[in-house]
């Protein structure tokens, strides 16, 4: 259920949305003349995460607000196999659960999701882990299903279609999280792609859902480490990074029909050798690159209707997902 909070929050974020489209595919966009991107999608980084704790409802209703095309919930089950929305597979980063439960760290000194319930995770309050940011903690964790609920509701009520974009956290040492969250999805009608670095878990997916392989090693970006990457998958997640290092990796993405999507642009963390998200934004067209994950939703998206790359007004209300 959203407290009257969230609901006044996603009430501002909707008022400030600009209307943009959700891509269906992850088909690389249409170049330019000149060989940037001609639609540069924004995806809402575990929400907006720049202004709100990551992974919190009011972070996924700003994000929606502010107009990204994707909202990126990672995923990982608790000890009842409920699946909820962190990114790490523990819990102190984010929580106040040393606080709560001081008596059940494991014997690194963590406290790992998996040994609470959700029923028990939901006394924790999420806190902000980079300094700077959103001071107070007044979140709660929220389960998948509860971010799908909020997604679903605003495109309805904003007439938009926002997709989710979960990420499996560790599947290798969580059995069935694959399955929690494909159960979780078909519930919803919703565009969805799905993400992960363990590439044996995400190729062995049984869906016909899209999926993204995020890059966890240099030898993937190799021709045979794309070749195998197309096999299963129809984009691949770069830091950014390496695209700036090798513009020409979109390019040998592209030929192999592998869309590009770039992480993670920060407003209050630029990288090194760039005096402006602007240019990062900048850059990041010019290589052709398809989509790119911010912590800063709306300021990507003025960055990139500026610079002549924002995806197209809403239109597609409605359409099939795939």
């Amino acid at each position: 259920m959203m407290t009257p909070l969230l609901l006044a929050l996603a009430a501002v974020a909707v008022a400030l949305a600009p209307a943009l489209a959700v891509a269906q595919t992850g088909a690389p966009a249409a170049a330019t003349p000149s060989g940037g991107a001609a639609c540069l999608e924004v995806i809402a980084h575990r929400g907006a995460s720049g202004y709100l704790p990551e992974h919190t409802l009011p972070a996924y209703a700003l994000g929606h607000g502010q107009g990204a095309e994707w909202i990126e919930p990672d995923v990982v089950l608790t000890a009842d196999g409920v699946a909820i929305a962190l990114h790490d597979v523990t819990l102190d980063r984010t929580t106040d659960v040393a606080e709560r439960y001081p008596d059940r760290a494991r014997e690194d000194g963590r406290y790992y999701a998996a040994d609470f319930t959700f029923a028990e995770l939901e006394r924790l309050r999420v806190v902000e882990s980079r300094p700077g940011r959103f001071p107070h903690a007044t979140f709660r964790v929220p389960r998948l299903t509860d971010v799908l609920d909020l997604v679903d509701g605003l495109n309805r009520t904003t007439e938009r279609r926002a997709g989710v974009y979960p990420e499996l956290k560790s599947p290798d040492v969580q059995p069935g999280l694959g399955a929690a969250v494909l159960a979780a999805l078909a519930g919803y009608d919703l565009p969805v792609r799905i993400q992960s670095f363990d590439a044996a878990a995400l190729a062995a997916l049984v869906t016909d859902l899209p999926r993204v392989q995020l890059i966890a090693s240099p030898a993937q970006l190799a021709p045979a480490g794309l070749d195998e990457i197309a096999g299963y998958a129809v984009a691949i997640g770069v830091p950014a990074i390496l695209i700036y290092r090798d513009p020409a990796l979109v390019e040998r993405a592209h030929e192999r029909e592998l869309a590009v999507h770039a992480y993670t642009l920060r407003a209050d963390q630029l990288a090194p050798g760039f005096d402006s998200l602007g240019a990062e934004v900048q850059a990041l067209i010019d290589a052709g690159v398809d989509a790119v994950f911010t912590d800063h939703p709306d300021q990507v998206l003025a960055l990139t209707a500026a610079q002549g790359a924002a995806c197209s007004p809403a239109s597609t209300a409605g359409a099939a997902p795939r």
